[in-house]
């Protein structure tokens, strides 16, 4: 018998609803607006094996929601809590966005290297950053004028 493992999240539409989730689904439907919601893109604000734990962190999140405040004696400390294995990315243009911007900011030119440490500092993954920068070089949105180095155009 598995233990199960309980969530508490906040739909990201009607944003005024707090539920309960069990590990291990792709998606739940928000109990206040109806809302399919993937599990995956969502805010965990907390996590328990303890389903009552997990009671008492839905009713203190859905009473912040709502301006109010909840004083029952045991009540867990919120804080986000996401320990799921899941990798964190950034949409396409929000990526390419920063390789560009990274470029602009030295004058358009800028070691390969260099700009591909920049890249990972501001959480643009590595292969990601190979297929962004495949893809400005053959679109001429960037060439390069020797190796190792990039220009835009």
């Amino acid at each position: 018998m598995s233990i199960q493992k309980y969530a508490v999240i906040a739909c990201l539409k009607c944003r005024a609803h707090a539920q309960i989730i069990e590990y291990g689904t792709a998606t739940t439907k928000c109990q206040n607006c109806g809302t399919v919601l993937k599990i995956k893109k969502l805010r965990l604000f907390y996590s328990s094996d303890i389903l009552e734990e997990a009671i008492s962190a839905r009713t203190q999140l859905q009473a912040q929601m709502h301006g109010q405040s909840v004083e029952f004696g045991n009540m867990p400390e919120m804080e986000f809590v996401d320990d799921r294995q899941m990798a964190v990315t950034k949409s396409k243009k929000n990526a390419q966005k920063i390789v560009l911007d990274l470029l602009q900011s030295t004058d358009g030119a800028m070691e390969i290297e260099m700009l591909k440490k920049q890249a990972l500092d501001n959480d643009v993954d590595a292969d990601r950053f190979d297929k962004i920068l495949e893809g400005l070089l053959r679109a001429g949105g960037i060439y390069s004028p020797t190796v190792g180095y990039v220009r835009l155009v």
